[in-house]
């Protein structure tokens, strides 16, 4: 090969690496990357001692050796509540430092208005209540998922009656109540594959429980007998007439450096308001589905995009108007070649490469445009779940 030749293979391989979104490793392919290292190895001879050669064969030797250690990690499962994916948007702080406090929409399902207040909701936030939904089940079922349902509430009117209650008694003011759980450093870093300090979990989970939520919630609730005897289970929205939080915190430092740093805590969550009591019903009624940790790693806008549109249905095709797609996942750019780009680039894109999405096409319509994709489906997406707990 010419040097000629040779420059010209890895103008070619810059070009294509330049390509790849930020972060790159979670958006590159990985039999692509092993290719193009496998080339600017080739090229080694010819070119080591030019500056950008070096520098590009350290940058992909870095991605791929990053990329590798996500694929082989084991992965952990949670079950994630179907009713705080549904019914809480995203609600993340303005870069400018305007407060977006309090959010303020109007439900679909039930035409109540909603808010949220006293903190931000984002993917992170998400994620705690996957872990502390799973570790509540294991509590509740002797170190695993139960296999029967126990519902709190029977109906709207017992779920009113103890919202009465809670508030007031002061909703969440006090480290009481019926349902509570512990856990350590060590644990959340099990189930959600995420090496964070004590700190940064502390931080989370005080930041997530700070929250406030006035929502219409879709609480799982049994009609009557179905087939087989078995209980008729039915998603209703109850509107809350009240703010409340998830759930109260409360923690202990068991290990703590010389110089003040705390290495370890132990914490113990309190689902002692009503907000938190509607969602330990639905996980008492199995209204969860099951996420692989490694859906932490994609980009925040994936994520959420997957938990409102994907998570909780079995279709293998699905359309959704662009008009709903900002409104739930609270797009606020305005300019929509810019909001279609980063859509593509940073939610949809890393879904399809996760598998999450087979396809998907964006179509014109008469009113207004469309995407529609190709999904696996449930029953493929939970058998490939449960091979990687």
């Amino acid at each position: 090969m010419t040097i000629e030749e040779t420059k010209l293979l890895l103008s070619n391989i810059q070009i294509d690496y330049a390509s790849i979104p930020y972060p790159k490793y979670l958006n590159a392919n990985l039999d692509d990357l092993e290719n193009q290292y496998q080339k600017l190895n080739a090229l080694k001879d010819q070119l080591r001692d030019d500056f950008a050669y070096v520098r590009l064969l350290n940058s992909v030797t870095q991605t791929l050796e990053r990329l590798k250690r996500m694929r082989e990690q084991t992965n952990w499962i949670n079950a994630s509540e179907r009713g705080i994916n549904k019914a809480i948007p995203p609600v993340i702080k303005k870069g400018n430092g305007e407060s977006m406090l309090p959010f303020n929409w109007k439900s679909e399902k039930s035409g109540e208005l909603c808010s949220i207040t006293n903190g931000y909701w984002g993917a992170r936030n998400y994620m705690v209540m996957d872990f502390v939904g799973y570790i509540f089940l294991l509590k509740a079922g002797g170190e695993k998922v139960p296999e029967d349902i126990s519902p709190l509430f029977d109906g709207f009117d017992s779920i009113k009656k103890r919202e009465l209650e809670l508030d007031a008694n002061g909703n969440g003011e006090s480290h009481e109540g019926r349902y509570a759980i512990s856990f350590s450093d060590k644990h959340f870093r099990k189930f959600t594959n995420l090496k964070i300090s004590s700190s940064s979990i502390f931080n989370l989970l005080l930041e997530t429980s700070r929250v406030e939520f006035k929502l219409s919630f879709p609480v799982r609730l049994i009609m009557g007998e179905g087939k087989n005897g078995k209980p008729d289970l039915r998603e209703k929205w109850y509107p809350m007439n009240v703010y409340s939080r998830l759930f109260e915190i409360a923690c202990i430092n068991t290990d703590t450096r010389k110089d003040g740093i705390v290495q370890k805590r132990q914490y113990r969550l309190y689902f002692n308001t009503i907000l938190g009591e509607l969602f330990v019903h639905n996980l008492l009624t199995r209204n969860y589905d099951w996420v692989n940790s490694d859906l932490y790693n994609l980009p925040p806008s994936a994520q959420v995009f997957y938990r409102h549109f994907l998570l909780h249905h079995d279709y293998t095709k699905l359309q959704l108007s662009m008009s709903l797609i900002i409104r739930e996942m609270n797009f606020t750019d305005k300019n929509m070649i810019n909001l279609v780009r980063n859509l593509e680039v940073n939610t949809l894109n890393p879904l399809v490469r996760r598998g999450l999405i087979l396809s998907y096409k964006k179509l014109n319509g008469l009113n207004e445009d469309k995407y529609e994709f190709l999904l696996p489906g449930k029953k493929k997406r939970d058998k490939e779940t449960s091979s990687c707990a």
